[in-house]
């Protein structure tokens, strides 16, 4: 696992850990949810690439740029909820 794989995975998770106010290890593994290995691949320190990943996980929306920027919000969010978090 490379090392900018390592830390996109460890933001990913903390962020949506945050965000749901639980602890990291509560969350089912992020694997479950997209191949790491392809989101690896996407988040480059190659500023050359302006790329986008979404998908959905542990009830919330993810977002992260191939900057390394992860912002999160809920998948179904009430009209009182924060629009979104982000790292």
């Amino acid at each position: 696992m490379g090392s900018v794989h390592k830390d996109i995975c460890v933001t990913v998770s903390e962020t949506v850990s945050d965000a749901l106010g639980e602890p990291v290890d509560a969350l089912p593994p992020l694997s479950d949810a997209i191949h790491t290995d392809g989101l690896d691949a996407v988040v480059t320190n190659d500023r050359s690439h302006d790329v986008t990943v979404t998908f959905s996980y542990a009830g919330m929306r993810v977002l992260v740029h191939s900057d390394s920027t992860v912002y999160v919000c809920p998948l179904r969010a009430s009209r009182t909820d924060s629009p979104d978090t982000y790292v």
